[in-house]
């Protein structure tokens, strides 16, 4: 029964976490290796900035060692509610998503669109586990989630 994580009456195998960490960066990888860097463009720039920027930020304000890239809750979590925290509730999955964005916009086509579309698919599932268990962990979760958004502070 210890592989098992309580989701909001759900449950859910650790081993899907760890599947969606390693289907992450394989996805990354992917959009990483078949980018041609010669072709690389402002627009694209800018995007890969801004993701290094939010996660420097957010790496930052959680402090190195207390972040998870599994979708668990480590003992002696505390919520964080400041820094980037304040208006978006994920912000290393964001930054991902920008980086992603970025590399796709240095040369797209349909393997590398299938690619960026697959990565957001699976932060989003890995999202919507760690948002049920944060809910369960944390009474002032669903406060917070009210006071902030998912992945982008206007959306």
């Amino acid at each position: 029964m210890k592989n098992i994580l309580a989701t909001g009456g759900k449950a859910v195998k650790k081993e899907y976490g760890g599947l969606l960490v390693a289907c992450q960066f394989v996805l990354i990888l992917l959009l990483a290796t078949t980018t041609n860097w010669r072709d690389i463009n402002l627009p694209a720039l800018l995007f890969l900035i801004a993701s290094l920027l939010l996660a420097g930020w957010a790496i930052k304000v959680m402090h190195l060692g207390h972040f998870n890239i599994l979708p668990t809750i480590k003992s002696g979590a505390i919520l964080i509610t400041h820094g980037p925290y304040r208006y978006i509730r994920h912000p290393m999955y964001a930054s991902l998503l920008l980086a992603g964005l970025g590399l796709l916009l240095i040369s797209c086509n349909w393997l590398r669109l299938v690619a960026f579309f697959a990565l957001w698919l699976v932060l989003y599932c890995k999202l919507r586990i760690e948002e049920k268990l944060l809910i369960d962990h944390f009474p002032d979760y669903s406060h917070y989630q009210k006071q902030s958004r998912m992945l982008l502070p206007w959306f």
